[in-house]
């Protein structure tokens, strides 16, 4: 009898199926695999709300006070005009309002990288790839200038700094409506935001290397110092973003 008493102890704190069911559940990281991702809301509304009032008010500064600003970066994208007639029209004095347009555009980059990056708002991360946008784009001023004046191409450098400019601007103005949208949807709606946002990011930026391909043809620059800029400039920048963000 105590022989049974103790079998049926035995059987009921201990079973092999049970463990081997136990076993053969694995977790998997979510940024180790999982083709889709389960966003979740964008975080406090507070934020998101102070954010978005920010930036249509300096965005609708820009729109009333700036002298044709968006109307021009639109014509140097559609190359409408040539840049010596662009650098004539109003630069000098909307130079404040490229910055504010440039902040913009980097706030929202930003935002957009740090949340596809990590799946939530992070204030620390979204403040160090602003900072990293902001160093990228005055280091790539800073090259394409003296290159300039080392090779005594003013001219190319003229054209290149304007691009970079227009670029950088409408990247972040161009997916901002996604952006504050994301703010303020139900859930089910952000996967449909966030392959919005990737979806125009990778097709500007293929258009962004293509019209530096055709300013490097249209100067007969040599395929090296294309390749070496490419690489300077674009490539290595982005790996630097993406160690930061991951």
């Amino acid at each position: 009898m105590l022989h049974t008493d103790s079998m049926q102890n035995i059987n009921t704190t201990y079973s092999p199926y049970n463990q081997q069911a136990e076993d053969s559940i694995v977790t998997i990281p979510l940024k180790s695999f999982a083709p889709k991702i389960l966003l979740k809301k964008t975080g406090p509304q507070t934020g998101c709300l102070i954010y978005s009032i920010i930036f249509l008010i300096i965005f609708a500064i820009i729109r009333l006070r700036g002298k044709n600003l968006f109307f021009m970066l639109w014509n140097v994208i559609l190359k409408k005009k040539r840049y010596e007639l662009i650098l004539n029209e109003g630069i000098t004095q909307n130079l404040i309002y490229y910055f504010f347009a440039l902040s913009l555009s980097f706030s929202a980059l930003a935002i957009s990288l740090t949340y596809l990056a990590i799946n939530h708002f992070d204030f620390t991360r979204i403040c160090y790839v602003l900072l990293f946008l902001w160093g990228w784009h005055l280091y790539c001023l800073s090259i394409i200038t003296l290159c300039s004046w080392i090779f005594n191409l003013r001219i190319i450098g003229e054209e290149a700094s304007i691009n970079l400019w227009v670029y950088h601007i409408c990247g972040g103005l161009l997916i901002s409506p996604f952006i504050l949208s994301a703010f303020f949807v139900k859930t089910f709606a952000i996967p449909l935001l966030i392959k919005t946002i990737v979806s125009c990011l990778i097709l500007f930026y293929l258009v962004k290397l293509f019209r530096w391909i055709k300013i490097f043809l249209a100067y007969n620059i040599r395929i090296f110092y294309m390749i070496l800029y490419l690489c300077a400039l674009e490539v290595m920048p982005l790996s630097v973003l993406y160690r930061i963000l991951t």
